[in-house]
Parts: C-alpha cells; sequence; structure tokens
C-alpha cells in the first residue's frame, strides 16, 4: 500500500487519543475473538491499557488475543490488535495496543475490474448464477446478468465466489497485458437491487455483503490495487 492509504501510528500517547476521544464522544467500537464480533464502549484509556464496557454483557471472551476495528471521531477505520488482560462480567481490560492502522476511506470507493470478471453465486431457490463484476466497493458489487435470468429482490444468496482481474500498468518491471487476479468467497450475501428498467437486454443488480474482518482487509488491499493501477494510467476507479 502506499503510504497515503495506510497510516501506522505507534506512539502510545498518540494511540490512546484515539481511544481518548471514543470515550469522549461515547462511540462504540467493535471487538473480534475467536471469530465472534462483540461492541463495546471505552470507559477508560491510558498510555499502558484500555478498559472497555461490553454492550452484551453475555459475550464470552477468554484471556487471549482479540482485533478491534472501529470508525474513529474523524470517521476514518481503524484496524488492530491487542490482548485481554482481565475479564468481568461487565468489562475487559486490555493493554494498549502496540500500534493501530489506520486506513484511509479509498477502499471504499467503487473501482472498475476488468470485463472477465465475475461472480458467482447460488441463490436460496438453489440457481447457480454467474454474471459479470461491474464494478466493486468493501460492501458489495454491481453485476451484470441477463432479463431473463431468475433473480428475485431482495434475495439472499449463499456460496458468493467473485474472480476479480485487473490489468497492470506497463513499467520497467511489468509487461505489457499482465493482469493481476484475485478470488475473494464469502458464505452469505444478499441482491438488494436492480439497478435497470428492463429496457435492456442485460440488467445490472447490486449485492450487498458484510464481510468478515480478514475478508474485508482482502478487499481493501484488492480494492486500492485496482485504484492505484487506474491512476497510474490516467483514469479514474
Amino acid at each position: 500500500m502506499e503510504d497515503s492509504d495506510v497510516e501506522i501510528v505507534q506512539e502510545p500517547g498518540a494511540v490512546s487519543r484515539i481511544f481518548e476521544l471514543m470515550l469522549e464522544r461515547r462511540k462504540s467500537l467493535s471487538i473480534v475473538q475467536h471469530g465472534h464480533r462483540s461492541d463495546a464502549w471505552v470507559v477508560k484509556a491510558s498510555p499502558s491499557r484500555l478498559i472497555l464496557a461490553k454492550r452484551d454483557k453475555a459475550s464470552k471472551f477468554t484471556p487471549d488475543a482479540v482485533e478491534f476495528q472501529f470508525r474513529d471521531v474523524l470517521g476514518r477505520n481503524i484496524v488492530g490488535k491487542s490482548r485481554i488482560l482481565r475479564l468481568k462480567d461487565d468489562y475487559l481490560e486490555l493493554a494498549l495496543p502496540a500500534q493501530v492502522m489506520i486506513i484511509q476511506r479509498r477502499h471504499a470507493y467503487r473501482v472498475v475490474p476488468t470485463a472477465d470478471s465475475v461472480a458467482i453465486f447460488q441463490t436460496v431457490s438453489k440457481w447457480i448464477l454467474s454474471g459479470r463484476i461491474e464494478d466493486l466497493s468493501g460492501k458489495g458489487v454491481l453485476v451484470r446478468l441477463p432479463q431473463a435470468t431468475p433473480v428475485v429482490v431482495p434475495c439472499d444468496i449463499q456460496a458468493v465466489c467473485l474472480q476479480l482481474n485487473h490489468a497492470v500498468p506497463v513499467s520497467e518491471f511489468v509487461a505489457a497485458g499482465t493482469i493481476e487476479s484475485f478470488v475473494v468467497r464469502f458464505k452469505t450475501a444478499k441482491i438488494v437491487r436492480k439497478a435497470d428498467n428492463g429496457t435492456t437486454k442485460f440488467a445490472t443488480y447490486g449485492l450487498f455483503f458484510e464481510p468478515t474482518i480478514e475478508i474485508e482487509r482482502q478487499l481493501a488491499q484488492i480494492i486500492l490495487s485496482f485504484e492505484r493501477a487506474a491512476r497510474l494510467k490516467g483514469l479514474t476507479a
């Protein structure tokens, strides 16, 4: 990633200040451990430790590593890792993260893969569908399908696979025609809208998904790569 895409904050006072502002504004953040996500509020932040109040008191944690992700008071995406030092019914005490990563909002923009990028998915009605990806963001894709394809909107879909390709700009290190290829898989998603009035042979459908943290990071990397390639070619992603 370019420096303009990601900022690493390591100074303890600066990291602590991010959480102090979350406390002042009473904004919640998400913690993930063993694949389970839970929301919490910061009730104390110091240069060495954090104390969080659990939103769901029934949420179970272990004294182990955790990941967190949230939008700070400036609207920036913050991700990082920590470890739980002490557990209580209502509260968690964590070590202040050694560093946090600020991901710029570029990855929320829509980018356009090459024409051979496709989405393959299965609807709850057991239809296996495949359509060209028109554009991609961190939360969804537009997929081009024939008007005759039996698609219900809204519609839950399963077994989603995105096959994404993008042309790499030519340079002294990259030959003409070089293609980056990525495969991203989701367990579930939803068709939320039909972006076409039915007057053409093909229609575009909006697919919305809520990726895990791991897949969200993968998508962020892909989108940043696609956007950077578009900028180098003098285009707008």
